[in-house]
C-alpha cells in the first residue's frame, strides 16, 4: 500500500521536467519494437504491399486509451493490473474474479509469442555464428536473460531497454530514409494506396496477429501498471485524503502519465510504420515472405537492400538487441504478474513483500525455461509467434471491457472524462470488428 509520506512529491512542471520523469512507457516500448514491429509488421508488408498502412497506424494508436486508463487505476489505487481486474464484479473462482482469470489465461497463451521470439533470436545467432546450432544458441540466450534479470531492479531494466530501443530505432529510421535513394523507393501514390481502407483477405491471419502485436499489445498493456508502480507515481501522489493538495498532485502526475503513454504510442507508431514501409517496399518487391527459423535473416534484406551488404552486421546486432529487450521485459513482467496472481489466490508464501519478490524472481526464470523447452522440440518458432499474437489480439477484448467497467464506476470527480471513455468504447468496437472480419477472411481463404 502507499503509506510512505516521505515519498509524496509534487509533479514536475514544464515539458522538460515531465520528460525527465517518464519511464514506464519506454520500458513497454522495449517490448513493442521487438516482436510485432520487427517480425510481424514486415511480414504483413511483404504479404500485401502498401494497402494495409492504414491498419498499421490504427492498430498502433487505438490502444492508447486502454494504456492510459490502466495507468490511471494504478495512480488512484496503487493497483496492479491483476488487482484492478479483481475489482470487476461477477463470477469468482477462488479469490479471483472471472475477468482476472480470463486475462491471466489469455496472458499465458501469449507465451507462444515469446517462444517464437526466443527461437528467432537463436536463429539469428546461428546464422551469424554457425559454429553452434540454433538450439544451442537458444540455451545461451535463455542464460543471458536469467543473468541480466537476476537483480530484479526496475531501474536496471529501464536503463537497459532505453539504450536498446534508441540504438535500433536509429537503424530503422535511417534505413527508411536511405530507402528513398534506391530502386525500392516508395512514391506518394504508394502511400495513398495505404489509405484506401482495404482489408486484404490474403493476409487476414497475419493482419489479425498484427492488431495484437503492434503498438502496445494486450500483454504490454497488462504489464504497464507494474512499471508505473515501480517507477513510483502512486507513492508520489499519496493516498486520496480529499484535500486540494492531493487533487493537485493527482492532476500533475496524470499529465506525466499521459505523456509517458503518449511517448510509448509515438515510438510504436514511428517504428511500426517504418518497418511496414520497408517490408512493403523491399520484401514485397523481392517476393520474400519471412518465415521459419531464418526469419530474422530474411528480414535483414530490408537493410542490406537499402544500406548495402555491410549493413547486415549492423542489422543483426540491432535485431539481437531489440529482440533481447522484448525477452527481458516479458520475462520480468511475467514473473511479477505470476507472483501477483499467486498472492491473490492466498498462497501463504506470497502474502508479504519479500515472499512476492522471491516468487517473482523464481517465475522470471521458470517461464523462460518453459519457452526454451518448447523451442528444443519445435521446428518453426515463427508460426508460434503468429499464434501468440493472435491470442494477444483476443486478450484485448476482456482487458478493455474490464478497464472500461472500472473507469465508469468511478465517482464523478474521479472519472477519466467523456472523451477518454468514448475512446475506450471506440477501442473495444474496433478490436471486435477487426477480429471478426479477419477471422471470416481467414476462414473463407
Amino acid at each position: 500500500m502507499v503509506d510512505a509520506a516521505s515519498d509524496i512529491r509534487s509533479a514536475p512542471k514544464g515539458l522538460g521536467g515531465v520528460l525527465r520523469n517518464i519511464g514506464p512507457g519506454v520500458v513497454v516500448s522495449g517490448s513493442v519494437v521487438g516482436s510485432g514491429e520487427l517480425l510481424v509488421t514486415t511480414r504483413m508488408g511483404a504479404d500485401v504491399g502498401f494497402v494495409f498502412l492504414w491498419g498499421v497506424i490504427f492498430a498502433s494508436v487505438i490502444k492508447y486509451f486502454i494504456q492510459l486508463e490502466l495507468g490511471r487505476q494504478c495512480l488512484l489505487y496503487d493497483d496492479t493490473t491483476i488487482t484492478s481486474l479483481n475489482r470487476v464484479p461477477g463470477l469468482r473462482f477462488g479469490n479471483a474474479s472471472w475477468s482476472a482469470w480470463l486475462c491471466l489465461i489469455g496472458y499465458a497463451s501469449v507465451f507462444l509469442s515469446l517462444i517464437g521470439i526466443l527461437g528467432s533470436v537463436g536463429g539469428l545467432l546461428a546464422s551469424v555464428a554457425p559454429f553452434a546450432s540454433y538450439k544451442v544458441w537458444c540455451v545461451v540466450v535463455f542464460a543471458l536473460v536469467v543473468v541480466l534479470l537476476w537483480r530484479g531492479i526496475y531501474q536496471d531494466l529501464e536503463k537497459m531497454v532505453t539504450v536498446l530501443v534508441a540504438l535500433f530505432s536509429l537503424v530503422v529510421i535511417g534505413s527508411l530514409i536511405f530507402l528513398q535513394g534506391t530502386t525500392y523507393a516508395f512514391s506518394s501514390s504508394d502511400l495513398a494506396a495505404g489509405f484506401t481502407f482495404h482489408m486484404p483477405p490474403q493476409g487476414a491471419f497475419v493482419a489479425m496477429a498484427l492488431m495484437g502485436s503492434v503498438g502496445a499489445t494486450a500483454v504490454e498493456l497488462f504489464m504497464y501498471p507494474y512499471w508505473v508502480r515501480e517507477k513510483g507515481y502512486p507513492r508520489f501522489i499519496g493516498p486520496d485524503d480529499g484535500s486540494p493538495e492531493w487533487k493537485e498532485r493527482y492532476r500533475g502526475w496524470m499529465r506525466v502519465l499521459a505523456m509517458d503513454a503518449g511517448v510509448c504510442t509515438a515510438i510504436a507508431l514511428v517504428i511500426t510504420c517504418a518497418y511496414y514501409l520497408l517490408g512493403a517496399s523491399v520484401l514485397s518487391t523481392l517476393q520474400v515472405v519471412p518465415k521459419g527459423i531464418d526469419v530474422v535473416d530474411q528480414v535483414s534484406l530490408i537493410f542490406t537492400e537499402t544500406l548495402g551488404p555491410t549493413a547486415k552486421s549492423i542489422f543483426m546486432v540491432g535485431a539481437f538487441c531489440t529482440l533481447l529487450s522484448t525477452l527481458l521485459v516479458f520475462a520480468a513482467s511475467s514473473g511479477r504478474i505470476g507472483a501477483d496472481f499467486i498472492h491473490l489466490l492466498g498462497v501463504g508464501s506470497a502474502q508479504n513483500g519479500e515472499g512476492r519478490k522471491r516468487w517473482s524472481r523464481t517465475l522470471q526464470t521458470a517461464f523462460p525455461a518453459f519457452w526454451l523447452s518448447v523451442i528444443l522440440f519445435w521446428s518453426d518458432p515463427y508460426y508460434l509467434l503468429l499464434l501468440g499474437q493472435n491470442a494477444n489480439n483476443l486478450l484485448l477484448i476482456p482487458l478493455a471491457y474490464g478497464i472500461l467497467h472500472l473507469a465508469m464506476r468511478e465517482s464523478p470527480g474521479r472519472r477519466m472524462g467523456l472523451v477518454l471513455e468514448l475512446g475506450l468504447l471506440l477501442t473495444i468496437w474496433a478490436i471486435i470488428s477487426f477480429t471478426v472480419i479477419n477471422l471470416y477472411n481467414s476462414w473463407v481463404n
